[in-house]
């Protein structure tokens, strides 16, 4: 924001019949209910259709959540005090409260993001096996922390010194932050949401599953590179802002791109987990198989899998059957598929149609190891062993 002495009055206008007051109240309540909608959902589906299966990664969206709603209502109290008309329609009166409304409106978008990123990435640790993915989700993780986090916060709360010099610029021998750090907190959040959206996508690119499926998690992501877009164009607004003098006129469309990313950032974080609500009431669209054909095929233990009570699992929910006897629960959910084969099949989210096989090193896949494993009732089943070691987490296992 311009200061005062800075401002050139020579092209700016008065017309208090021009304001965008009420465009940037609804945008910031329509995108909040946006967000509240989709973490409801999420919700739902792991607590109703899953048996509760909530872990921390459901509980940071919710944080995330919370300071997306108090972001939507700094730009609500700011619309209030004046932003969205003409500086010169604007009381001078309300130009501190404006801005110290808009101080604590970037700490609540910055720690909306922190939250939404942080959740993102407690879901891929818990949904991926292999150490060498889990250990790159760790790193994303401590970056995000410290640049996102630690780091960004840290230049928010000292951007001016004292710290009321951000609203009040009457106050003598003040120092405050050059723009160029907060294009350069911007850019961070660009970066480490890219590295958060390309991680999944050779794991995604190479599952053997239905076509459409494969669209949707497609969709999903894309959504997840829509939100880098929104941020990279709110970069570039943020370097225009400087060159506008009518600025509580010209740069509503900052406002707009804030609460549009924070919640489409929420929202992409939701979708992830919402295969169970899609397969319960849009089973069409989805290609998931009915209890009846599960029945034909599989049996009623198949069919039981998917039943309305339950529902079919998420990424990240734990198995709904009983533990193998003389093993400790865990996400590994033995099947017996027949005999003689070799190749086994990954049952990747617990849906039979989603399979992703493993076959042998000479057909260029990953090479596995099977060994015989006793079922509760005594009937023989095998395991995939990755290399010699089970994956820590691996999702259900079948063998041909």
């Amino acid at each position: 924001m311009p200061s005062p002495e800075k401002l050139s009055f020579s092209h700016l206008v008065s017309n208090p019949a021009e304001s965008y007051q009420t465009d940037i109240i609804v945008c910031a309540i329509l995108t909040w209910i946006v967000g509240v909608v989709f973490v409801g959902l999420r919700f739902y589906t792991r607590t109703q259709l899953l048996r509760n299966v909530l872990g921390a990664e459901d509980w940071t969206i919710l944080v995330a959540l919370v300071f997306a709603g108090a972001t939507c209502a700094g730009m609500v109290e700011q619309a209030v005090h004046g932003l969205g008309k003409h500086i010169l329609d604007v009381d001078p009166a309300a130009m501190r409260p404006m801005a110290r409304a808009g101080w604590y409106t970037i700490v609540w978008y910055m720690l909306s993001l922190l939250f939404t990123k942080i959740s993102i990435l407690l879901l891929y640790i818990r949904i991926l096996s292999y150490q060498h993915a889990r250990w790159a989700v760790y790193i994303i993780l401590a970056i995000v922390i410290l640049a996102n986090g630690i780091w960004t916060l840290a230049t928010v709360v000292t951007a001016c010194l004292p710290l009321n010099a951000f609203w009040d610029r009457t106050i003598p021998d003040a120092w405050c932050r050059p723009l160029v750090w907060w294009y350069a907190n911007t850019g961070l959040h660009i970066a480490t949401d890219v590295l958060l959206y390309v991680l999944p996508l050779p794991v995604i690119i190479n599952l053997q599953i239905k076509r459409r499926q494969k669209t949707v998690l497609y969709a999903v992501f894309a959504l997840g590179f829509f939100v880098c877009s929104i941020s990279v164009v709110r970069l570039w607004d943020l370097l225009e802002e400087r060159k506008r003098n009518d600025f509580t006129y010209d740069n509503v469309s900052i406002s707009y791109l804030t609460v549009i990313e924070i919640n489409a950032a929420i929202a992409c974080a939701c979708s992830m987990t919402l295969k169970p609500f899609c397969a319960r009431f849009f089973p069409r669209f989805w290609g998931s198989r009915s209890v009846a054909s599960a029945q034909q095929q599989g049996g009623l233990e198949a069919a039981a899998r998917f039943s309305p009570r339950q529902g079919p699992p998420t990424i990240g929910s734990q198995p709904t059957r009983a533990p193998i006897a003389m093993r400790p629960t865990s996400w590994v959910d033995v099947l017996p598929r027949g005999r003689g084969g070799s190749e086994a099949q990954l049952d990747l989210l617990d849906d039979p149609d989603d399979k992703l096989s493993f076959g042998s090193s000479s057909d260029g896949k990953q090479s596995v190891e099977v060994e015989s494993l006793a079922m509760e009732e005594g009937a023989d089943a095998e395991r995939v062993l990755v290399g010699n070691k089970l994956p820590m987490r691996p999702l259900a296992v079948h063998v041909a």
